[in-house]
């Protein structure tokens, strides 16, 4: 009988004909945690983006399981350590999404630089402002990247073409400065930087990471971009700095408001803080679209599908 991979969200088609080929079969079924919960010892794979929780109740009712793959970058729906105890492979594909991200950061700078969205919303509204709709460019910047992993150097990659400078700093790593990029300490990082970009994973110790202390250290008023986890950036701290200046103008993919399933609250259940951030001119807001493209959806599935394929020894 074929082992058992169970989707527990929709993936690119790719990834499940790769599988089949390799003689696996794909369940498809609109799993709850609970009803998983029962069936967990029938499956080798879980297939998965951010349904619900992997967590410790569900991996030792997991008796078959060798694998768990994640649709994307963010592992912090899975209980990555106590997989690892079980010698479950936690596997994902940052890579997957990296350009789509790097685009996502780029067109957002452009957009905030020349001051797109305003003169657009003016225009539309009967009002032809040329002088006050003055932007800056790209090329005569400092561009700072707070975490370089995929994503980051990336976008390091693209923004090379524009001219601008480029630094990087990661509290992780070392010794990746190269023709993109100049790795830099993070008070460096703030001393020089005009934009800065987020690209750090989320785990309680990046709760709020970026912070008014944080933010305020920034020798220039400083274009703000999270890509990454919503939690990471503190969003009351990120509007005293909107109203101060310090932060000329925010480019938010993600919230802190964001659930397991990267949903945002819905609008009656919403704060004074989101309240302002929806309502401010100094602020562009996309839901949780920076990585997602139909080019990254079959990157996911190939990319998965190699490192699945790496577990059970056969040929990519």
């Amino acid at each position: 009988m074929a082992k058992k991979i169970l989707f527990i969200d929709a993936a690119h088609p790719e990834l499940e004909k790769g599988l089949r080929d390799m003689g696996f079969s794909c369940i498809h079924a609109d799993v709850s945690y609970e009803t998983l919960l029962q069936t967990a010892p029938d499956y080798v794979g879980y297939v998965i983006r951010s349904k619900f929780a992997l967590d410790r109740a569900i991996l030792d009712q997991s008796t078959q399981l060798r694998f768990i793959a994640r649709i994307g970058a963010g592992m912090e729906n899975i209980d990555t350590a106590y997989a690892a105890s079980k010698h479950i492979e936690c596997l994902h594909s940052p890579e997957g999404n990296a350009d789509a991200v790097g685009e996502y950061v780029i067109a957002s700078t452009l957009l905030m630089l020349r001051k797109l969205p305003i003169a657009d919303r003016e225009v539309r509204q009967g009002i032809w402002d040329r002088e006050s709709n003055r932007g800056m460019e790209l090329h005569s910047k400092t561009f700072g990247i707070v975490g370089y992993g995929h994503m980051g150097e990336a976008l390091a990659k693209k923004l090379s073409g524009f001219g601008c400078r480029v630094i990087a700093y990661d509290k992780y790593k070392s010794g990746f400065g190269d023709a993109y990029v100049e790795e830099c300490s993070l008070s460096y990082l703030q001393k020089e930087a005009d934009i800065v970009s987020i690209h750090i994973n989320y785990m309680p110790e990046n709760l709020y990471y970026i912070h008014k202390e944080w933010i305020e250290a920034f020798e220039k008023d400083i274009f703000l971009i999270n890509s990454s986890r919503g939690k990471v950036l503190h969003t009351a701290d990120l509007i005293q700095c909107l109203q101060s200046g310090k932060i000329r103008m925010a480019a938010l993919d993600v919230l802190e408001y964001e659930d397991i399933r990267l949903r945002n609250r819905p609008k009656k259940a919403w704060d004074e803080a989101m309240r302002y951030i929806a309502g401010s001119d100094k602020v562009l807001l996309s839901p949780h679209i920076a990585g997602q493209t139909l080019e990254s959806s079959m990157k996911h599935a190939r990319i998965l599908l190699g490192k699945i394929q790496r577990i059970f020894n056969q040929p990519d």
